[in-house]
């Protein structure tokens, strides 16, 4: 039979359309502050406006547009432990200077999803950035803060759709994990936490911040009163006439010099157990910044000097040094 112009262009129209990969769909995830409806496939320009996250787009290998700095004054905002990651994804993003998030210059970035999952944002604020581009929040079975990293990780994928990648990152890294803490059973059973010193007050922290929680994965627990005095916070401030509560099998110190001069100082430190038997560890600027970002990157770096510094820091033997850095 003979076969029409106009129906064999259908016919090969069909065919065609047949061979085509399926549209792209949007999901909706739930986090934090809502939900946010996004094409994974249609993100091109993503900024960073917590304090984080561009480890975990190296780490998934993406380049973000405009990340916020935190501290440590890096290149980039990027750490040491995130360097080869940043650079092997090309990424040279804009930085937004200062601690609260800039509006106008997120809307000046143009971007497509605008990451926060790790950010000093409110309701208010997410409300005002979703105006400009989806916004991805903390993940929501967290308190503010309070996510691990495999979690924030995990979400981020699923925004970008790098789900595969994101995987293989988590198994690498928890292998690793694992394997220190097989290595050190000494440590499990330890009393410890880490701690920071500002304005002539100690900072404590729940057991979920996240170098707690990192601890904790070698079985050296945070005192459990912690939890309790945070309140609704994520910290707490107490006077250094009470070092005893953190007089534990381990204190690792998140100070710079100037702060561990002056803790060294006070009469009360040095009185504790944990001054006596050199059961401190005083973090180097860029272990404190690892230990602080808590990102996949900034662990798998720090694992190996902060097993050391741990084995060393419990022994209850001062000569035995804890000061070992990378």
């Amino acid at each position: 039979m003979e076969m029409t112009m106009p129906r064999a262009l259908a016919i090969l129209a069909s065919l065609a359309a047949l061979a085509l990969p399926a549209a792209a769909e949007e999901i909706t995830l739930r986090h934090g502050f809502g939900e946010t409806t996004i094409d994974p496939d249609k993100v091109q320009r993503i900024v960073s406006v917590g304090y984080h996250e561009q480890d975990f787009l190296y780490a998934l290998g993406l380049a973000p547009v405009g990340v916020h700095d935190w501290f440590g004054d890096h290149p980039y905002a990027t750490g040491p432990w995130a360097e080869d990651e940043r650079k092997a994804v090309g990424a040279e993003p804009e930085v937004q200077k200062g601690f609260e998030i800039d509006v106008e210059w997120v809307w000046e970035m143009q971007p497509d999803l605008i990451l926060a999952t790790f950010a000093p944002m409110d309701a208010a604020l997410y409300a005002q950035l979703s105006q400009i581009a989806p916004v991805l929040g903390p993940p929501a079975e967290y308190p503010l803060w309070g996510g691990p990293w495999d979690a924030e990780l995990r979400l981020i994928a699923q925004a970008t759709g790098r789900e595969t990648e994101a995987e293989a990152v988590i198994d690498r890294i928890s292998a690793k994990v694992d394997a220190a803490v097989t290595a050190h059973p000494q440590f499990r059973g330890l009393s410890g936490t880490a701690a920071y010193f500002q304005n002539g007050q100690i900072v404590g922290y729940r057991s979920m911040d996240g170098a707690n929680r990192l601890l904790a994965s070698f079985g050296i627990k945070s005192p459990p009163v912690f939890d309790e005095m945070v309140g609704g916070s994520d910290r707490f401030q107490i006077s250094p006439e009470r070092f005893d509560l953190f007089d534990l099998d381990v204190l690792f110190w998140l100070v710079e010099a100037p702060s561990r001069a002056a803790i060294e100082a006070l009469p009360s430190w040095q009185n504790t157990r944990a001054a006596r038997e050199g059961r401190a560890i005083w973090a180097s600027p860029q272990m404190m910044g690892a230990m602080s970002f808590q990102s996949p990157l900034s662990i798998e770096w720090a694992l190996e000097p902060l097993t050391r510094m741990l084995a060393a820091a419990s022994d209850g033997d001062p000569a035995t040094s804890t000061e070992q850095t990378p």
